[in-house]
């Protein structure tokens, strides 16, 4: 009678976790999934870049995909949240994040030899934000002041080029 009872409640755990792990895969797939659709350059933002610009394979395109997967996880550090002069930083950033997409947007109307020099320097910037997330994981509140300023710097300085 107790194999049953243990078999039973095996069973029936496996039937919770499995149902949890496959929960876990279907929300976090709708979430990439709608993050992907959207026009949204920082979270909760909507940005000003062309919508075909989600899907599209032109260059600036996908650059403009690569800042906003970046500033993506620059929101989704937690601990930002809990110290107001690192918040300001990151909102700063997403100013400095808006300014760059501008000149990106403004770039992709360039002819062609002007273009590849623009998105060369906007490119530049774009792996600067690439970075900043996992400097900012394990690094002390100032020192994340700091990168974010840096970066922000970075970005205005392409967006301004």
């Amino acid at each position: 009678m107790i194999a049953v009872i243990v078999i039973v409640v095996t069973i029936v755990v496996a039937v919770f976790v499995l149902g949890g792990a496959a929960w876990f895969a279907y929300d976090s797939d709708k979430r990439v999934k709608t993050f992907a659709r959207s026009t949204e350059l920082v979270p909760g933002k909507e940005g000003r870049a062309p919508a075909e610009w989600t899907t599209a394979s032109s260059r600036e395109a996908l650059l403009h995909r690569r800042i906003r997967y970046a500033i993506a996880d620059v929101h989704g550090n937690p601990a930002i949240e809990h110290f107001p002069d690192v918040l300001t930083a990151r909102d700063d950033l997403d100013d400095a994040v808006f300014a760059i997409d501008d000149r990106l947007i403004a770039a992709s109307e360039l002819p062609d030899e002007g273009k590849t020099a623009a998105l060369d320097g906007i490119e530049a910037a774009v792996e600067v934000l690439e970075a900043l997330p996992t400097k900012l994981w394990e690094a002390p509140t100032e020192q994340q002041q700091s990168d974010l300023g840096a970066t922000a710097g970075s970005l205005r300085k392409a967006a301004a080029a």
